[in-house]
């Protein structure tokens, strides 16, 4: 486990073995100025999603430096208070009270997967302390209770999203469907199985795997002998691209469809030349003409040594919002920022413009795809039928 307090000179709290390099990059990064409003952070930097933590480590660090390049909020520094929670149940719940008892944290954001915040949120709830989940996306989280925000479609509702783009734009009605058997794929997939009927989808076969998984050979088999028109596949890219680069080894050429977590430049690293073609729910469009979004890119690509995913995006909006809800709230009272963030309309974050959010805390924002195209994120549509894959109210 490991704490470390984002600001100067102060750094390398708590460091841990294996973990050198990942803070070395933080300390490299850090504040010049004393911090004054603690902003909790956890995010996985050890463990198997300890890839998606360390480019939220990043994301998280860039915002808070941009926002207090701008002159802070409220005439203060931000400061992010970072615990690692290795991507797991009981290490998001005991990170979380060391925030709430240790570090008299009131806000919070959680770059980590839907397990650490669905764990962490009932216990951030309790204690009254606001909570921006970035890309956890398990129903569960903002059921939680009033405190709770979410920055990322859930995933019932991208799976949803998943079955008009299908069955709508690509005309595709024949699907055999591959899914990881953790909260973020079965989530997914179960919002995918519920809506394919409205687009006259029919799901041909339905196979699952675990995070632990590389080797899909079976897998692959009973797709080929399916005959499938497309195959969807939730998943993150470190599982995603092996499993695409498998099914396109074995011959099969119809279109793939990834889930969100498959935004990443890493994807199409390890899947290789058999990422071309593949298509990526939830997406963003990393060529739009934002001035925040490439100085993010730019930025983010000097310091990590890769180009920013998905994952790194939210994140760095999530904290940006969170700051953004201060300064309207004019106060770091945690009931007032909650009632500005549940406020928040039109509000621009790299992935485009969030609407605002629901009686649930939950997003509102259209859904972008893109397609792998001479192995680049390329633009390849916008769902703006909000009402199609609306996410639940109270």
């Amino acid at each position: 486990m490991l704490k470390q307090i984002a600001k100067l000179p102060r750094v390398g709290r708590k460091l841990s073995l294996g973990l050198t390099s990942v803070l070395m990059l933080g300390a490299a990064t850090l504040m010049p100025a004393q911090a004054d409003i603690k902003i909790g952070f956890q995010v996985p930097l050890t463990g198997p999603a300890a890839t998606d933590g360390k480019s939220a480590q990043i994301a998280g660090i860039m915002a808070a430096e941009d926002v207090n390049a701008a002159g802070g909020v409220l005439g203060q520094k931000i400061e992010l208070v970072t615990y690692d929670d290795q991507a797991k149940s009981d290490q998001a719940i005991f990170t979380a009270n060391k925030l709430i008892g240790e570090d008299g944290v009131k806000l919070v954001v959680n770059g980590s997967y839907s397990a650490s915040g669905r764990a962490a949120a009932p216990v951030f709830q309790k204690a009254g302390v606001v909570m921006i989940s970035a890309y956890g996306v398990h129903p569960d989280i903002t059921r939680a209770g009033d405190y709770m925000f979410r920055l990322v479609h859930l995933g019932p509702q991208q799976g949803a999203a998943t079955a008009l783009y299908i069955g709508k734009n690509l005309g595709l009605k024949k699907i055999s469907t591959i899914t990881m058997d953790n909260d973020y794929g079965q989530a997914t997939m179960n919002g995918f199985i519920e809506a394919s009927g409205k687009y006259g989808i029919t799901v041909v076969n339905k196979y699952s795997y675990s995070l632990k998984d590389r080797q899909f050979g079976s897998i692959v088999a009973s797709v080929k002998r399916d005959n499938p028109d497309a195959v969807y596949a939730t998943g993150y890219f470190f599982t995603g691209g092996p499993l695409v680069s498998q099914l396109r080894a074995a011959g099969i050429t119809v279109p793939i469809i990834g889930s969100q977590a498959f935004d990443s430049e890493k994807f199409i690293e390890i899947a290789g030349p058999a990422a071309e073609g593949t298509y990526i729910m939830d997406s963003f469009d990393r060529d739009r003409k934002d001035e925040t979004l490439q100085h993010f890119f730019t930025e983010f690509k000097k310091r990590a040594g890769y180009a920013p995913e998905g994952v790194a995006a939210i994140t760095y909006s999530a904290v940006r919002l969170m700051a953004d809800g201060i300064k309207r709230a004019n106060s770091t009272d945690p009931a007032k920022v909650r009632d500005a963030l549940a406020a928040t309309k039109d509000f621009p974050i790299l992935e485009g413009t969030l609407n605002g959010f629901n009686s649930l805390h939950e997003m509102i924002m259209p859904i972008s795809v893109n397609v792998i195209k001479d192995g680049k994120f390329k633009p390849a549509g916008v769902l703006t039928d909000l009402s199609a894959f609306a996410p639940p109210e109270k």
